[in-house]
């Protein structure tokens, strides 16, 4: 990428150059002998080209430092200082926070829910391979713009990089998904099911009352725990992530042991021939008992790549991730790959020890247990420890998951508000005393709580079901636009020099193309019609409805907030300069003109009026 007039590389001060910062707000330096960096490292026009900047002791003191040179303080303008590189996330933390939000509830329940809806356990397999396969697509496609624009907030800036025109729309349309349906309010409903489920296991749909009333104290923890304290929460999540790749590594070493020595505690399922764990579990995977319809492929397809879900998390936090000099992109592009890979491995290790020491019957069996808890029922006998054990290691799973989502989320919804797309999008931005994105983490809570709380109770959670479909369907839609604008970075005239780092372009267009198929065919799946064994609750067509709906608002939002106000007068622009060393300096410009500027006007006036009688009295 290029400046236009740079020639293919971006110059910089060196590190120890001053910065003074003109009126319209473009930063020079005081030196006049600039470094010259290649452009592999280059940052592109939209974040300005800065130079190193000391963090002051004074954390509010941005704007005012920015300002010496003016004489007073701009009110619109604010400085988010750069975090020290010793705090920033290294390999373990960047690592753990990919497996702690792909690892939830996927692996322990949905390889019984693929098998249900396929029908065989080798063409499971060959989905759960393919789900890996198709999270490493995302994954190049993904690694590949968190090269070219090293800044927290993923999606939100590659769309607003590749989309400038329309000014706004892309990226407006892409924050109203995150806002609305990208907050996993179901894994927090998950948590407290799961704890009161352990506490009583005959109990299989406590009081829903209660259920939400821990939902909402879980969202509430774990938002106050990002917020007073960025370095526990992420002590916490490594801890959460540990433990369940031991977990998942546990239940792979207990299944092959019993498939070598055959032995088991009976049927996993009351009623059905006992069938000793073994190899013979495989005989004929490949054939099927039922003939699978589009729609119940199209569950199969979406439950995997449920469990694949989080793969682009340190996208999110991108800013926050350690750049060792001379190796910017190392930590990130080892963190994301050997996540994934190690995360491929042992989703169809597991699948394999799950389908060897439980029979087709015992896993096509829908009894209300988890594959997880089948499993284990099998080969230990169905004891306390089964009852109430698994649930509490499995809710310690979720609380790892929803941790590390919140993480990763408030960085997002943070760099949205920096855009000024959101209505109060200055107190969303604010950073806290603790360097926590505060604001961000409060229009979290938000959202979530309401979901929580006025999502309809629902025994078999049909409704917080939904809410998950809504966000899977909602992220196809992003992902193809990151898809589409990846293509613009290479053809669009603003990066026409841009050339991907990892892998030659052709072999990467045809990543991108083969990506944009599969999300597309994910997008038809949802919408088709069901089989007449159709059982849930909500007709089918809501989820997409609802979901196409918002792609709507988002639209509507975008002509208000675009094109109506500027037409009556009022304009409100942000420029955000992104500098080298991670900090960040937005600029946001008020304009009011006609209308909007009479309206000013006439409050002012009136305002005074009121002020000068009520001083009289």
């Amino acid at each position: 990428m290029e400046r236009p007039g740079s020639n293919g590389r971006a110059t910089y001060p060196p590190s120890n150059t001053s910065i003074m910062v003109t009126k319209d707000f473009e930063m020079t330096s005081v030196t006049s002998e600039p470094v010259v960096m290649s452009n592999q490292y280059s940052f592109p026009s939209f974040y300005r080209r800065g130079a190193n900047r000391s963090r002051g002791s004074d954390r509010d003191s941005g704007s005012k430092a920015l300002n010496e040179g003016s004489g007073k303080e701009d009110p619109d303008r604010v400085e988010y200082p750069p975090m020290p590189e010793d705090q920033k996330l290294g390999y373990l933390s960047t690592i753990a926070l990919i497996v702690s939000k792909i690892i939830g509830t996927g692996i322990f329940a949905k390889p019984s829910f693929v098998l249900q809806n396929c029908g065989s356990k080798g063409v499971a397999l060959f989905l759960w391979t393919g789900g890996g396969f198709m999270t490493f697509c995302g994954l190049l496609i993904y690694v590949e713009f968190g090269m070219a624009f090293p800044f927290n907030g993923g999606e939100i800036v590659y769309v607003e990089e590749a989309f400038p025109h329309p000014k706004y729309l892309a990226v407006t349309i892409v924050s109203i998904i995150f806002v609305l349906i990208t907050n996993y309010a179901a894994n927090a409903v998950m948590f407290a099911k799961l704890i009161l489920q352990a506490l009583n296991p005959e109990i299989v749909n406590p009081d829903y009352r209660l259920v939400k009333f821990i939902a909402l104290v879980t969202l509430t923890a774990v938002c106050l725990l990002h917020t007073f304290s960025r370095r526990l929460g992420v002590f916490i999540n490594n801890f959460l992530a540990m433990y369940k790749m031991i977990l998942v590594i546990i239940i792979i070493i207990t299944g092959a042991v019993a498939m070598g020595t055959g032995k088991g505690k009976g049927p996993a399922v009351k009623g059905l021939e006992y069938i000793p764990p073994g190899v013979h579990n495989f005989d004929d995977s490949f054939g099927f008992p039922f003939k699978p319809t589009m729609s119940e492929w199209g569950n199969s397809i979406l439950g995997v790549l449920w469990a694949y879900t989080g793969w682009e998390n340190a996208n999110y936090v991108l800013g926050e991730i350690k750049r060792p000099p001379s190796k910017e992109t190392k930590i990130f592009k080892v963190a994301t790959f050997g996540s994934i890979s190690l995360i491929t491995i042992l989703y169809l290790l597991t699948n394999v020890v799950y389908f060897g020491v439980l029979s087709t019957e015992e896993l096509m069996t829908d009894n209300g247990e988890m594959v997880a808890a089948k499993f284990l029922i099998k080969v230990f006998g169905n004891g306390p420890f089964v009852e109430k054990g698994l649930k509490v290691f499995v809710a310690l799973s979720v609380l790892g998951n929803f941790i590390s989502i919140v993480y990763g989320l408030a960085r997002v919804k943070q760099e949205i508000a920096k855009l000024r797309i959101l209505p109060f999008s200055k107190f969303w931005a604010k950073q806290s005393h603790y360097d926590t994105p505060v604001g961000a983490l409060a229009l979290h809570w938000i959202f979530v709580a309401l979901i929580i709380i006025v999502v309809p109770n629902e025994k078999n959670d049909d409704a917080y079901n939904m809410v998950t479909n809504l966000f899977v369907f909602g992220q196809s839609w992003v992902v193809l636009l990151v898809c589409v604008g990846m293509l613009f970075l290479r053809y669009g005239n603003n990066f026409h020099n841009w050339e991907p780092k990892i892998i030659r372009w052709s072999v990467l267009l045809c990543i991108i193309i083969l990506y944009m198929i599969m999300n597309i065919f994910i997008i038809v799946l949802t919408w088709w019609p069901p089989a007449d064994g159709y059982t849930s609750s909500i007709p089918y067509y809501i989820t997409p409805t609802v979901a196409t709906v918002v792609l709507g608002i988002g639209f509507g939002y975008w002509v208000v907030f675009a094109q109506i106000l500027p037409r009556v007068g009022y304009h409100i622009d942000s420029e955000p300069d992104e500098l080298v060393d991670g900090s960040r300096v937005v600029c946001y410009k008020r304009h009011k003109t006609g209308l909007a500027k009479d309206i000013s006007d006439w409050w002012d006036t009136k305002l005074k009026k009121r002020k000068t009688f009520w001083r009289k009295m």
